[in-house]
């Protein structure tokens, strides 16, 4: 049993190593291949000693240093011709029949020897994209200096935009306010009147769709439904009244007269008496028939938009207000939560701006700081190397900027004083950093095994040259 895993790919590997390396032993070990080299080796000894005998010394080495001036270009003068790698990997599997592990290949020594040769590399790489030099560090004490500086700002800029707070609900209009009636009714006003001027006075659903209530405010017959939209809340149960969903939703709603609630459940509605009716219907349905309507009139879907849009505009202001985002598709009970205690659309779009700002800022930060750092590079530091310097300078003045804004929330229980925009990029950091970083360091892994392969494979062509000259 091997104490390693191999994927599919490294176990054909192994399978081809262990064949080659069977090849070998057998070539090096075979008595007819030793007379035969035996042979040659005492042709060419008889040969040069044939040459000095008949004067010929010098024109000898001539060409002797001639052959050795060229060995560079030489080096795969007789290149043997090569066989697919699938060629190879069947006659591997051919050749071991069994599975091959790298104990099969390796012994136990050569393993160990592997293992500290990577870990040379390994040390070596951390030495080079250290910290602990003159240049790295006043970097990182400036970079955590400003970021922690961001998030104690953070706290105080916040508040005075009210971030985190609810609204209140005296300083809302109602929802069946006089002014709020006269403006939508204003705008499908316009809205029809220049439709029709575009139209020469032809009239159609469209015009129905303009002014007839939305299914989705239609909350009678609910409990027969089997659904309970009750007063004001019923927004929060209805994916036309999301501010998000409800475009796709509540569009398709209005086109169909029927109604889609929060669990993605939809039912028909009847318009005389205005009442939800029982029975569910498949969204494939809604789907269809929405783009049935739609090909009826091209003017049927700019209407059921426009309609969408004027509904969630004239509920946006209203004591009610709209429901925050998704959130009620994902977690009722937590949009609940929120709803009641009136934090609403309005109050997510303002805090989410100020999520979007703090984000911004701190992204700005670090890129000051990295093309500042970048500045100080010197020549023989390969730039790879010198990002992953740049690169962990970021992540830890990010982290540590965090971290300080999550111990204040936490010690003050006030989520507020919790800078979301800092973390969402320390968060990202995390992600690209680490993955740049690990790149990086494969990479130079790599290279360093590939030269000192390199060096060996020039030391064998220094060895053959002195022999085969």
């Amino acid at each position: 049993m091997s104490r390693f895993q191999y994927s599919e790919q490294e176990k054909d590997l192994n399978r081809v190593l262990k064949m080659n390396q069977d090849r070998s032993l057998s070539q090096k070990n075979d008595p007819d291949m030793a007379a035969t080299r035996q042979t040659a080796d005492a042709a060419i000894d008889s040969s040069l000693e044939l040459l000095k005998s008949l004067g010929k010394q010098a024109d000898v080495k001539t060409l002797a240093k001639k052959i050795a001036d060229q060995r560079q270009e030489r080096r795969l003068e007789h290149r043997p011709e090569l066989e697919s790698w699938d060629e190879i990997v069947r006659q591997a599997n051919e050749h071991c029949t069994e599975p091959v592990v790298l104990e099969d290949i390796m012994s136990e020594s050569e393993i160990n020897d592997s293992f500290r040769e990577l870990d040379a590399i390994n040390k070596e790489f951390a030495r080079q994209t250290s910290l602990i030099n003159k240049t790295d560090l006043p970097f990182l004490a400036i970079a955590i200096a400003l970021q922690v500086t961001k998030a104690l700002l953070f706290l105080y800029v916040a508040g005075k935009v009210g971030y985190g707070d609810s609204f209140d609900p005296s300083k809302r209009l109602n929802h069946n306010d006089k002014s709020i009636e006269r403006t939508h009714r204003d705008a499908n006003d316009t809205f029809r009147d220049k439709k029709l001027a575009k139209t020469n006075g032809k009239t159609g659903y469209w015009i129905n769709i303009l002014y007839q209530t939305p299914p989705y405010d239609i909350t009678r017959g609910s409990p027969a439904a089997g659904i309970q939209l009750h007063g004001g809340e019923h927004r929060l149960y209805t994916l036309g009244h999301d501010p998000i969903l409800g475009w796709l939703f509540g569009t398709m709603n209005i086109l169909t007269d029927i109604i889609t609630t929060n669990d993605f459940q939809s039912r028909r509605i009847q318009r005389n008496p205005m009442i939800i009716l029982p029975g569910s219907v498949p969204l494939v349905t809604m789907v269809q028939e929405s783009r049935e309507i739609i090909e009826a009139d091209r003017l049927n879907l700019p209407a059921a938009i426009f309609a969408q849009a004027q509904h969630l505009k004239s509920d946006e202001f209203t004591k009610a207000g709209l429901p925050v985002p998704v959130l009620s598709a994902i977690n009722e009970q937590f949009a609940s939560k929120l709803y009641k205690e009136h934090y609403d659309a309005l109050c997510f779009s303002r805090d989410a701006k100020v999520v979007g700002v703090s984000f911004a800022i701190t992204a700005l930060i670090d890129m000051i700081i990295g093309l500042t750092h970048g500045l100080f590079r010197d020549e023989g530091v390969p730039k790879d190397i010198y990002e992953v310097r740049t690169r962990k300078i970021l992540l830890i003045s990010n982290s540590i900027a965090s971290a300080s804004t999550i111990i204040n929330a936490s010690i003050t229980s006030n989520p507020k004083n919790l800078d979301i925009g800092s973390l969402l990029n320390t968060v990202a950091h995390l992600f690209l950093d680490i993955r740049f970083i690990t790149r990086v360091k494969q990479e130079y892994i790599e290279a360093q095994i590939q030269n000192k392969l390199q060096a060996e494979f020039e030391e064998i062509d220094r060895i053959y040259g002195e022999f085969c000259p």
